[in-house]
């Protein structure tokens, strides 16, 4: 439960509405025809809310579950380098945390430069 309310329902939340309000109009036509045109079949989550997502509505745990994958590719280009490069940091992390163990966290972590930032937040 906590991992729920602190990454889907509060980082991820807040990260989301802080991208969406930076848009313009039409940046947020782009996003939702990103959103629409993105095949989710191998995430294992339904057809996204497109809309309901940017005009950020009552958005519930099983959308901020798809935002933060979707994220890289439908937010590419429409924010700052520094805020997309949070958005990368936040999606790598997101998915480490839902994972019940990790026998072997080198292996587990094989992006280049990234073991001790891994290291330190599943180990802390």
């Amino acid at each position: 439960m906590e991992i729920l309310h602190i990454l889907l329902l509060g980082i991820v939340k807040y990260f989301w509405r802080d991208a969406v309000n930076r848009l313009t109009s039409l940046e947020r036509d782009i996003l939702i025809v990103r959103l629409s045109s993105y095949n989710t079949s191998g995430l294992g989550i339904p057809l996204l809310r497109r809309r309901i997502l940017v005009q950020y509505g009552s958005l519930v745990s099983r959308d901020f579950r798809a935002i933060v994958q979707v994220a890289p590719a439908v937010l590419h280009d429409l924010l700052p380098d520094s805020i997309y490069e949070a958005w990368l940091a936040l999606c790598r992390v997101v998915p480490l945390a839902f994972q019940p163990s990790i026998n072997d966290i080198d292996e587990h972590c094989v992006c280049p430069g990234w073991t001790l930032e891994c290291h330190n937040v599943l180990t802390h």
